[in-house]
This record gives C-alpha cells, structure tokens and sequence, in this order.
C-alpha cells in the first residue's frame, strides 16, 4: 500500500462490525442497522474481494485500482461495490478502532451510527449529568454513563440501602446496607471508571429552591418517585434552560421519556402524559388519593435493566451528538409482559404555560457531528 498523497482523503479500514453471508440466494453485507441485502450475483465476488482488501488500511483510489487491475472487474461494476460499502458504513477511519482503548466497542457503536467516534467522545467526557435517584433506575443508569467516559456525574439521594432493593440494585451488596445509596453508588463508580468526576448529594429536592441550589448540569435524568417532583424538575429545567428526561417503570411497563430540550421541544406540562385525580369532583378525588396512598410498585430487575438502558441510550444520543434519541418530543413504554412499544406524542405546545415563551439555549440535537 503506497502512503497517501498529503492532503488527500485518509485510508480507510473494514469496520471489524462488518460480516459477510449467504442466506436463501442472498448475499448480507454487514447485519443490524447496516445490513444490505444483495441478489445481484455479479456483484457477490466485487464485494467480498473488496471488503477482504479493505482488511488492511487503503484510501478509495487504491481499492479501485485493486478491482480494476488484479480483480479484472468492469468499471460500473467496480463502482457500484465501491459505493456498498461507503454507503453502508462498513468503512471507518484507519485510526478510529484501537482495540486497547477503554471506550473501543463503544466508538464501533457510534461509527455503527455515521459519525466520528472520537468527536463523540470527547463530548461525552465534557459532559456533566445529575441523577436524581439513586434506586433500581439510577444505579443502572450511572454505571453505564460513567463506563461510557461522561466526564462528570451528580448523584442525588436521600435513601438508604435496604435488604429489599438488591434485586434489581446491583451495585449493592448486604454489606451496604444501612449506609446512603448516593455514596455506596458514587464508591462503586469510581471502582469501575475512576477517570469519571462524581459528587453525592445525601438529600432529596423538594421544592424549586432547593432544585436551583444543585449544581448545574447539561442533564437532569429523574428516577425518583416522589410525588410532585417530575413537575417541579420540569418548571426548574425550563426556567435554566437545562435538558432533562424521565425513566421509570409503570408495574410492567418500563417508561423513559419525555427528552425535554427546553424552548425546542415539548416539556411535561405540553400534553397531559399521566393520569390524575378529578379536579371538578373532590370527593371521588379523595377517596382516590386514599387508594393511591397505600400504592407500592412491584419493582422487578429486568423491567428497571429495560427502562435504564432505553433512557441511558437516549442520555448518550442527546449528550454525544449521534442518531436519534427515542424518546425527543414522545414518552415510550416497553410492556414487558407481551413485550409491545406504546409512545405518547410530548410534542411542543405553542400555549403552554410553562414553555411558550422559552426560546432555545442551544441548538436542538439533529444527529449528526
């Protein structure tokens, strides 16, 4: 392989999440979100010869030359492959997959998702999240944001570890209990990513002033259930203009969002997301608040893992700027007992009273770096 001319396109590799296979007369090129789907005979050997050359470093104008020369492949033919695998994101930058690196699986993920791995990371580690519980959802939450390189995390909890939360809190032990769940977390964290800046906060927010004395954060992710809270956190985060999302789970149901990105989407008084008592008939709305009273969820390991990973996926999405979050301007619940996706449009209300006057502190996400 001759160097590249100075200044002119970088080599490129294989993405090692490239595979090849044969399937019913169809050729696969890569699986997953890139797959393509091949019948076109002709092009089965300008393919697989291409992504065996692409094995090693190569810029386009060598891989041409290789088909065109040794391989014998007409030129349409030679272009047509060519174009597969740039279009299908097989092809990555030489020097984005070291395998030594801490965040390497990581960076094929984002490569997976069209953008610069390396750019993404390094918003990743600028970022600042605070977690508001510590419990089933935010002890899953915080161990994948900070294995991820999110550069700093605020742990917010007023808890104690109980016996009864090791089912489904697994970065606690029976040797933990007794002791503040934000604590236990942040020492489990640092033992896992020491390179991850982690403050604790033993204490719950219950009002808008105490909501305004935590530290600031380019996002707030909410799993506690206190009664009134995503509504204070909603008011607070609209008013600073900082991003937040709510993950929690619904007996069966694992729910992340709405992700509200203050002034560019809808926020949680947009469009009524829960049900609640009669306001025109308190008497029925008493004996509500009765029933309501003595409610405890059935909270259950694989329903909180389910809401976690959704709701982190989407934290890692907003935070290093690639695809998609699944939950911008819509609330998402997975049923786990028949295992379907309900969504409840959050989208932004130009009468609302608490966001219409609000307008962008930064740019929307669009997906791409």
């Amino acid at each position: 392989m001759h160097p590249p001319t100075p200044g002119g396109p970088p080599p490129r590799v294989l993405a090692p999440y490239v595979r090849i296979g044969i399937q019913d007369g169809t050729l696969f090129l890569g699986f997953g979100s890139v797959q393509q789907s091949v019948r076109d005979r002709e092009l089965w050997r300008p393919l697989v010869q291409l992504a065996d050359h692409f094995r090693e470093p190569r810029t386009r104008a060598e891989a041409l030359e290789f088909l065109l020369g040794p391989c014998r492949v007409e030129v349409a033919r030679a272009e047509a492959a060519m174009l597969m695998l740039e279009h299908g994101r097989c092809l990555i930058p030489a020097s984005a997959y070291d395998p030594q690196d801490r965040y390497s699986r990581h960076a094929l993920f984002y490569e997976l998702s069209g953008v610069d791995a390396r750019r993404v990371q390094r918003r990743l580690a600028r970022a600042h999240v605070l977690l508001l519980g510590c419990g089933g959802i935010g002890n899953l939450v915080a161990v994948t944001l900070a294995t991820a390189g999110v550069g700093a995390l605020t742990l917010v909890d007023a808890d104690h570890v109980e016996l009864s939360n090791l089912t489904r809190q697994f970065l606690f032990t029976e040797a933990d209990t007794g002791l503040p769940k934000s604590q236990v977390l942040a020492r489990e964290l640092r033992r896992r990513n020491p390179g991850c800046r982690i403050r604790t906060i033993v204490g719950a927010p219950t009002d808008s002033e105490a909501l305004r004395a935590l530290p600031e954060a380019d996002l707030l992710l909410v799993s506690a259930d206190s009664p009134g809270l995503t509504a204070l956190v909603n008011a607070h985060c609209v008013d600073s203009g900082q991003a937040w999302l709510n993950a929690c789970y619904v007996n069966d149901v694992a729910v992340w969002g709405p992700l509200v990105v203050p002034g560019s989407t809808g926020c949680w008084d947009c469009r009524p997301l829960t049900a609640r008592a009669p306001a025109d008939e308190p008497d029925l709305a008493a004996i509500i608040g009765r029933v309501n009273a003595r409610y405890q969820a059935p909270s259950n390991g694989p329903v909180n893992m389910l809401a976690s990973s959704l709701a982190a996926l989407d934290v890692l999405r907003h935070l290093g700027g690639f695809g998609v979050p699944a939950s911008l301007n819509r609330r998402r619940g997975v049923w786990s007992h028949e295992l379907s996706i309900q969504e409840q449009p959050a989208d932004r209300d130009p009468r609302c009273s608490t966001c219409a006057e609000v307008r962008p502190a930064t740019p929307l996400h669009q997906g791409v770096l």
